[in-house]
């Protein structure tokens, strides 16, 4: 059910004209950034604390155990999303998250050197990743209007997604090289509480009550994606990305940044927003001009993400690192935008928080997976083998994609 904000500006493709999509959009703007600064806060923090062969298991240790928790709940809360008023999730577990990061402040600190708090810390964070993730997505739809969807997805992405990988980690790498990394994580705590704040005026009312268990209705959810090649297909899109892309990234970029490019902390940082500029830059590109084969275009993007990824494992010069994460940046906005798009098009109301929730899980749980390969290519091999690898295979997956997934294809 839409909101009445959202019906008078139904005759607009400006999903800003609504009140409550604005105030969603600067929730997630907030979350998204503080969010980013974690993802390269924690690295940091575990980095600094073992021994220099110990590394990149470290870190990819503390990835996996926070995304695991992740990968067991989602389907649960994307059941739970499409019970429960959607604002009241995303208010409990962005509160959650800036105490978490509380935590960290303290650690920082108080300079303890030991790591295995992080590993609680990171298991919390995973499993209120599991609630808010779907929340955040299945949202949208009551937000606007159908002619504002695309539109709202794309500026979500900018909104979150961007500020994810670009705002929040470029922030964090300045911060941590002039103020060090408890100030970091203290800016990364106001920023999750002020997601939280502004969330909690996002008022929809809540779902349809489904009428059966929670079992049951993940048990309809699982029975309708398998039953849609389309929608089956688009989730399955994302398995490379998180075995391939992301898991790969997050490991190495730490050790890429003082090892291969000589630079210091703050182009860890740097790094991951060149790829999120990429990403608000395409996004903003696609409100302007869309693609006429949104299907075609989100699975090349896998293929061509691929061969970008090679080659930034192959390079030893810090300004093309930079440029390529730019250039990955712009291939993975059309598949963000467009995978979420379709997905939310072409997906009952009365499914979509399971279907944005199996979407999740499909990254969820091949991000452990990534960050477990990562760690012990890279350990064995260095940061250079383990992207080069990570890319070729990504590649080679990408073409298949293009030749077998005609339901994906055919999308418009």
């Amino acid at each position: 059910m839409r909101s009445p904000a959202a019906e008078a500006a139904a005759t607009s493709r400006n999903p800003f004209t609504s009140p409550l999509f604005a105030r969603w959009w600067l929730a997630s703007v907030f979350a998204g950034t503080g969010v980013g600064i974690q993802t390269v806060t924690v690295p940091l923090f575990i980095r600094d604390r073992v021994d220099l062969d110990a590394r990149a298991l470290a870190i990819a240790a503390a990835l996996v155990v926070q995304t695991l928790p992740a990968a067991l709940l989602v389907l649960v809360g994307g059941a739970v999303a499409d019970r429960v008023e959607r604002r009241r999730i995303l208010v409990r577990t962005y509160s959650l998250a800036a105490v978490v990061s509380s935590a960290y402040v303290l650690l920082s600190g108080l300079d303890v050197r030991s790591i295995w708090p992080v590993f609680p810390l990171a298991a919390t964070v995973g499993a209120a990743n599991a609630f808010a993730s779907p929340a955040r997505q299945s949202l949208l739809p009551q937000l606007v209007s159908r002619a504002q969807l695309q539109n709202g997805v794309i500026f979500g992405t900018m909104g979150f997604i961007a500020t994810l990988q670009f705002l929040g980690p470029s922030l964090a790498g300045i911060l941590v090289d002039l103020r060090g990394l408890t100030t970091a994580f203290s800016v990364e705590v106001a920023l999750l509480a002020a997601g939280a704040a502004v969330y909690a005026l996002v008022h929809t009312g809540p779902p349809t009550p489904t009428g059966v268990s929670v079992r049951q209705d993940l048990v309809d959810g699982v029975r309708y994606v398998l039953g849609e090649p389309a929608i089956r297909g688009l989730i399955g899109l994302g398995s490379v990305v998180g075995v391939c892309f992301i898991g790969s990234f997050s490991v190495t970029v730490p050790l890429l940044v003082p090892d291969v490019l000589g630079a210091s902390d703050k182009w860890v940082g740097l790094l991951w927003g060149c790829f999120g500029g990429g990403v608000f830059a395409g996004s903003l590109a696609l409100t302007v001009k869309a693609l006429p084969r949104r299907g075609l275009a989100a699975c090349s993007t896998i293929f061509f993400g691929g061969i970008l990824f090679a080659l930034y494992g192959s390079s030893e010069v810090l300004w093309l690192s930079a440029v390529l994460q730019v250039l990955a940046g712009l291939n993975a906005s059309v598949f963000m935008n467009y995978v979420v798009t379709l997905l939310q098009e072409r997906s009952e109301p009365r499914m979509l928080g399971r279907v944005m929730s199996m979407y999740t899980l499909v990254f969820f749980a091949s991000m452990p997976v990534g960050y477990a390969q990562a760690g012990a290519v890279t350990s064995l091999f260095g940061p250079q083998a383990s992207l080069v690898a990570s890319g070729l295979v990504a590649a080679v997956i990408g073409l298949g994609y293009l030749a077998l997934l005609e339901p994906v294809r055919a999308l418009r």
